[in-house]
């Protein structure tokens, strides 16, 4: 089992024990994600773009939601706390995963709204279990994304829905100096799509398209404030020293992505599909 980072600790006796000072996934990189986004968030959007999002699906405490790159784990613990859903979240980044974890074991959500790491290249799941799959921003550094949606069309339940956000090309086999500074520097490299893929892989897969909507300027909104507030902070409060170079890094990262949306060459959509009840239409036919 991984150890906790330890520091020691002078007592009354003038002798010196040691205590967890904080835990080995606890670093400056997730500090500042949260310091961004929220508490649990990683990636834009909190609590009321969450549940915004997820209205469409209807959720209720018999139904069963699959997070797909659900990061810190805010978006599974949200569901789960306000609808009573069982949520299950995979994530990536293997230290997202594991500090995702952490805090629903903290939030008493361990088995509500577990966090484990797993591999988009590998990825399978029980067939026919899951009523509701949701993922942010996620699906763009996924290669085989034809094989990857065919495996979430089978895990959906009849009348399951698919409901995901992502960073999509504005045209295929576009290129710019803006999109080539987002390809070259992303921590995972894209493999993006333009909305159309998406719409006709969907349509392949027999999944109803319900919704396919443009929110880049929304999600430029998100992304500009938040940034705009965190910097407000920083000027009355101060960085952390050991937080300037993820601070540094975090802020190139988004500033060329803030650009390929500018640029209008990248785009960010969410669809909303839902799975036809083949089976019941077969029955009635």
């Amino acid at each position: 089992p991984k150890r906790p980072v330890v520091a020691p600790t002078v007592v009354a006796d003038h002798g010196v024990r040691y205590q967890a000072d904080r835990q080995r996934w606890e670093t400056a990189r997730l500090k500042l994600a949260q310091d961004l986004w929220g508490e649990g968030f990683s990636s834009p959007g909190g609590e009321e773009h969450i549940l915004n999002m997820v209205k469409f699906f209807g959720l209720n405490p018999a139904m069963s939601v699959l997070d797909i790159g659900a990061g810190l784990g805010g978006a599974a613990r949200l569901m789960s706390e306000r609808f009573g859903v069982w949520v299950t979240g995979l994530e990536a980044d293997a230290d997202l995963a594991e500090a995702g974890m952490a805090l629903s074991t903290k939030a008493g959500m361990a088995k509500k709204a577990p966090i484990s790491h797993f591999d988009p290249a590998s990825f399978t799941y029980k067939p026919k279990s899951i009523d509701c799959t949701f993922s942010k921003e996620f699906l763009f550094t996924v290669e085989d994304k034809t094989a990857f949606l065919r495996e979430v069309e089978g895990l959906m339940k009849p009348r399951g829905q698919f409901l995901f956000t992502d960073y999509v090309l504005n045209m295929a086999g576009q290129d710019s100096m803006a999109l080539e500074k987002w390809r070259d520097h992303e921590p995972n490299k894209p493999h993006a799509w333009t909305a159309q893929d998406y719409k006709q892989a969907l349509v392949d897969l027999h999944l109803e398209v319900r919704v396919m909507e443009d929110i880049s300027r929304s999600f430029h909104k998100m992304v500009t404030h938040a940034w705009a507030n965190y910097i407000r902070r920083l000027e009355s409060q101060g960085a952390a020293q050991d937080n300037s170079v993820s601070l540094l890094d975090e802020f190139e990262l988004w500033t060329r992505r803030v650009q390929a949306l500018e640029s209008g060459d990248l785009r960010v959509f969410r669809f909303h599909a839902l799975k036809r009840d083949t089976e019941r239409l077969l029955s009635n036919w």
